[in-house]
């Protein structure tokens, strides 16, 4: 698992699918993100420090190979992209009907997407264990999602 410059790690991880509307079409599409459960590790000032709660990680710029090749043949829209507001490629997803840019803020900042406001919201977030190691470099990182824990798992 070579990712020299990651800021998280844990011994598995989640990929979570939700739907939102995408801002161009408005149709509802398909959207991912990946999640740590917890305990993981976050890196503080060179030091990898313990994290006792799940979290969402978006504006993903470093995956495994392992990691990208299973999000690649899982689905074609959640895909390495370049935003013109962001100097690195990152991780984000694309609307699956007209193939525009889903913007991570609006799914991890805003209500909705993978910020659930209330329990029937967070049941409609489905989430898929990987039981393999992980290790990334994101800038996003949102902390113990309320209701993460009532999400059904597959």
């Amino acid at each position: 698992m070579q990712v020299p410059d990651a800021n998280v790690r844990s011994s598995s991880y989640y990929i979570a699918e939700a739907r939102a509307q995408c801002p161009a079409c408005g149709r509802w599409t398909r959207v991912l993100a990946l999640a740590l459960p917890a305990p993981h590790e976050i890196l503080i000032e060179d030091e990898w420090q313990p994290a006792d709660v799940s979290a969402f990680l978006f504006y993903l710029t470093e995956l495994p190979e392992e990691v990208r090749r299973h999000l690649t043949q899982a689905c074609s829209f959640f895909r390495l992209t370049r935003d013109p507001e962001s100097s690195d490629p990152y991780w984000a997803n694309h609307c699956e009907y007209c193939d525009e840019l889903v913007n991570d803020d609006e799914l991890h900042c805003e209500p909705g997407g993978f910020m659930p406001g209330h329990a029937d919201e967070a049941r409609t977030i489905s989430l898929i264990e990987v039981r393999q190691a992980f290790r990334a470099v994101a800038a996003g990182y949102a902390v113990d999602p309320e209701f993460f824990v009532h999400t059904p798992t597959r």
